[in-house]
């Protein structure tokens, strides 16, 4: 899905094949924010800084769907060059990990 608050490299995808909703912003194919519920029928939770190690990614409490994505767009605006620096770092260490025999 196409978003006007999203910068053009980053677009709201869905997490799987069978999900319901577009509940991921990715760039490439890197997730930076996942909108998700735990428990069903409970408090939507962005996670923000999805690419990062789990010990510094960023959990904030939603009030509703729509605002959770409103402020995921938001705080992609903000950090898009640090995110971009640091998929871009991200992509070319991986890239160097895959040996060819």
């Amino acid at each position: 899905m196409l978003s006007p608050m999203l910068p053009p490299d980053f677009r709201w995808i869905k997490p799987a094949a069978t999900a319901y909703d577009e509940t991921v912003i990715a760039h490439g194919d890197t997730w930076v924010v996942h909108i998700y519920q735990p428990e069903r029928g409970r408090e939507w939770v962005a996670m923000l800084d999805a690419h990062r190690e789990p010990e510094v990614r960023r959990h904030r409490r939603c009030t509703a769907f729509a605002n959770g994505k409103t402020g995921a767009e938001l705080w992609v605006q903000r950090e898009q060059a640090r995110l971009r620096l640091e998929i871009q770092d991200r992509v070319g260490t991986q890239r160097f990990l895959i040996q060819r025999t």
